[in-house]
């Protein structure tokens, strides 16, 4: 699945480019849209978080890429440095992954709710 343009995404899911675009660029990792107004690119992983999520607004989660930069004491946490957010967050990662994520790049989605924001890790869909 090669890149493709935001506005076939639109036609495709039958949304308003505008209400898409608002989308993209709230939802997404920076490195998945390359670039602006009605030729915005969106690349495979960012196809497939849109696939996933069928362009609904109100449950995307926002996704974010990082540098696990340590472990954390509980072995289901591991912290990653975002650009993004510009800084360190835990983010909970399934137990068969703990203790081999250091230095790997990793990406997270963010969880907003009324005790604050929780980060948790996404699995990377294989492609056939």
């Amino acid at each position: 699945m090669p890149k493709i343009r935001l506005t076939q995404l639109a036609k495709k899911y039958d949304v308003p480019f505008e209400e898409a675009l608002k989308i993209v660029q709230e939802k997404l990792p920076k490195e998945s849209v390359t670039g602006k107004g009605k030729v915005t690119w969106i690349n495979e992983e960012g196809q497939e978080i849109l696939d996933y999520s069928l362009m609904i607004d109100e449950i995307t989660p926002v996704h974010y890429k990082g540098i696990v930069k340590h472990e954390a004491p509980n072995p289901r946490y591991v912290y990653v440095y975002n650009k993004e957010i510009k800084k360190k967050v835990p983010v909970m990662i399934p137990k068969r992954l703990s203790g081999n994520m250091v230095g790997k790049e990793i990406t997270f989605e963010a969880i907003e709710d009324n005790s604050g924001v929780t980060y948790r890790y996404v699995q990377q869909r294989m492609h056939k």
